[in-house]
């Protein structure tokens, strides 16, 4: 090899990226941190698959609404705050010539009252790839805005909304469309485009590496994932943050999301003793006031599947010093005080949820009709019941126990008896316990 050949490959092995745009990333990234909370170890980007997304997948149609109702379901957004229009514009007249220059129109989004309307351009109905792309880009604004945050910073708004996009999950699909060149030719008519994204790919690069190093993936399976040249650049800047490591990486708190991920599956287990051993473990470790939220949280929760309401009032409080519009723990809260026959403070508890915005309506609404059968108000019980099965997205836990508890107090009893079976079958052990007094007698 020539002297001037080596050097030459020495020089292309290295990371090139300014110290300002560095800067950026790792102040981004923390100021994400800060609200969101650091990433777990075992965390995933999300390709464009079956398994990420199972209904768009199940179409033989690219459907956009099976698309939002998988991005709603990856991202945690209720799917009654989003619809869409499909939008029709020049590009859908056929033998109509024109030229396009600058970024052309894709999506727009709307939010009206907590509510979020999407406009597509039916053109991309040709570019699959170009939708869910553009389509995850206004979710992950939708998820920011959900959160309340001030992002739209001006010029760089939209690098921004690609690294939290990183932070979400979806660095490499949105890594995947960074440049879309093509060409249509039916013999009659021609068409043709060519799309750069606004993120260099220095950025984009150092970005997804920043957040492999806080998880500690140095060669995450997404890497074979990314475009070619994306893929190089990534090494790259790896090797750039082994040698100059960042001070975002902390492994005290990816300790402790190991702890509070291991206390969540014993907490499935119905472990709920040994669960709370382990949360208490990650309150002597983590600085972040997102996880010590979350833990107090949890705390109060497992202390009230063990009947320590006392114990977990205190729990909940410690959660929402920290975060007062948490809207799980003003819910569980809740709960807890309407169990101590404390009704009318927890019912105020129950309202702050539901003012947050970030409450599951279905627990709110099984407190509620907890509440009101507390007060003897048995038909608003009924109906809050009633409210809290119709609103069901994941399973609610204890819902079919108490709904049991409240059909067989109130004469139902063959009803009720069919409630605490599922409550049952689903291995609550206070419906067991039940149970077994039941056939006892």
């Amino acid at each position: 090899m020539k002297l001037f050949d080596f050097f030459k490959n020495k020089e292309n092995d290295t990371f090139r990226i300014t110290e300002p745009d560095q800067l950026w990333v790792e102040d981004n990234f923390r100021w994400l941190i800060k609200i969101f909370g650091y990433p777990y170890r075992e965390s995933e980007q999300i390709l464009l698959s079956e398994n990420y997304f199972p209904k768009t997948f199940k179409s033989d149609k690219v459907s956009i609404e099976n698309i939002i109702k998988d991005l709603c379901s990856l991202l945690q957004i209720q799917e009654e705050k989003i619809s869409f229009e499909v939008v029709n514009d020049i590009r859908d007249s056929y033998g109509m010539p024109y030229e396009i220059e600058g970024k052309p129109f894709e999506t727009d989004l709307e939010i009206e009252d907590g509510k979020y309307r999407i406009y597509i351009a039916n053109s991309l109905h040709k570019h699959p790839k170009r939708l869910i792309h553009s389509l995850v880009y206004e979710f992950i604004r939708i998820k920011l805005t959900d959160n309340k945050l001030q992002y739209d910073t001006g010029d760089d708004t939209d690098l921004f909304i690609y690294l939290a996009g990183i932070y979400f999950g979806f660095g490499v699909l949105l890594s995947q469309n960074l440049k879309d060149t093509g060409r249509v030719d039916d013999g009659f008519w021609e068409t043709k485009w060519n799309y750069i994204s606004e993120i260099p790919n220095e950025i984009m690069a150092f970005a997804l590496a920043t957040y492999s190093k806080l998880i500690e993936q140095d060669t995450p399976k997404w890497k074979d994932d990314l475009p070619s040249d994306l893929k190089s650049q990534f090494g790259k800047a790896i090797k750039y943050l082994n040698d100059n490591p960042s001070e975002l990486y902390d492994k005290q708190e990816l300790e402790s999301n190991e702890l509070f991920k291991t206390a969540y599956d014993l907490y499935l287990k119905n472990d709920f003793e040994e669960a709370i051993a382990n949360l208490q473990k990650i309150l002597f470790l983590t600085n972040d006031d997102v996880m010590k939220a979350d833990v107090y949280n949890n705390l109060g929760y497992y202390s009230i599947r063990l009947k320590n309401y006392e114990q977990s009032v205190s729990y909940f409080k410690s959660s929402i010093n920290i975060m007062p519009d948490y809207g799980y723990a003003n819910d569980n809260l809740g709960y807890a005080l309407i169990q101590l026959g404390k009704l009318d403070e927890g019912k105020e508890f129950l309202e702050k949820a539901l003012k947050t915005e970030n409450n599951d309506i279905a627990y709110t609404n099984r407190n509620y009709a907890l509440y009101y059968q507390a007060k003897g108000e048995l038909n608003k019980a009924e109906d809050y019941f009633k409210k809290s099965f119709e609103s069901i997205t994941n399973s609610v836990d204890l819902l079919e126990y108490h709904y049991a508890d409240f059909l067989m107090k109130n004469g139902e009893t063959e009803k009720g008896l069919e409630f605490l079976k599922k409550a049952v079958e689903k291995g609550e052990p206070e419906a067991i316990e039940s149970m077994n007094e039941i056939k006892k007698n």
